[in-house]
């Protein structure tokens, strides 16, 4: 379960925000590796405990109902104000497709120190922080590389109750991770913020201040995030279905 936390009056209060940070945005976990590693930081200024593991990213879930197939290591550990420590992020060898990527969350969860000076009669809110950031497991031996994945992905519009919506595919077995998408028709244009969109699958969009008659066009402009969390922009041209 995770760690407890000490609740009381709000009289002293603890900064708000995630100061223990990973390295990296993300996590590529090459199929057959047993192990990786993560190094994470804090950059609060007093110590944590940090407790680590890795689930299917409902924010919701307790680490023992993980059915994830990855231990952590040190899955509970202390850091001192400014310290890094490496994790292990070990692979229990189940079998996971092999024709696309598997998506996990690595969860870091941290409950501030209470400070050594307060006053004796002070009372406290200790406030715990969870960051959440993806585990893709790549399977070797895919018909071609991630970079290749923005050119491969479809876009088309089409009326849906009355509503103009756009439908995107991607038939490659990476996930596309979008960070924004611009759509321009009809002299006017409408930015909308997806979700991921999984592989072998499709995702459709209402877009509700936009308006397009059948085979007319729209710019669609996207940003992806690449390997390193780094956006990929690009941009196609999106023909509206009957």
């Amino acid at each position: 379960m995770l760690l407890a936390a000490t609740l009381s009056l709000p009289v002293l209060s603890l900064p708000a925000h995630a100061g223990v940070t990973p390295e990296a945005s993300r996590v590529i976990f090459p199929a057959g590796e047993t192990e990786e590693s993560l190094q994470v930081f804090n950059a609060n200024t007093y110590p944590v405990l940090v407790q680590a593991w890795i689930d299917d990213g409902r924010i919701d879930a307790l680490p023992q109902e993980s059915t994830a197939p990855f231990v952590m290591l040190p899955p509970i550990f202390r850091m001192a104000a400014g310290d890094q420590t490496s994790l292990r992020i070990i692979h229990s060898g189940a079998k996971l497709p092999s024709d696309r990527e598997s998506l996990f969350w690595l969860n870091l969860y941290e409950i501030p120190g209470l400070p050594g000076h307060r006053p004796d009669n002070a009372q406290a809110v200790m406030v715990t922080m969870r960051t959440q950031i993806k585990v893709f497991v790549r399977p070797a031996g895919l018909p071609y590389g991630p970079r290749e994945l923005p050119k491969r992905l479809t876009f088309s519009l089409a009326k849906a109750g009355g509503r103009l919506a756009l439908r995107i595919g991607n038939p490659t077995p990476y996930y596309a991770t979008f960070s924004a998408i611009l759509v321009k028709a009809g002299g006017r244009s409408q930015q909308i913020t997806p979700d991921m969109v999984a592989p072998l699958s499709t995702s459709t969009l209402e877009l509700d201040k936009l308006d397009a008659q059948a085979g007319e066009s729209a710019e669609v402009l996207f940003s992806l995030l690449d390997d390193d969390g780094n956006p990929v922009v690009d941009s196609v041209k999106a023909e509206t279905a009957p």
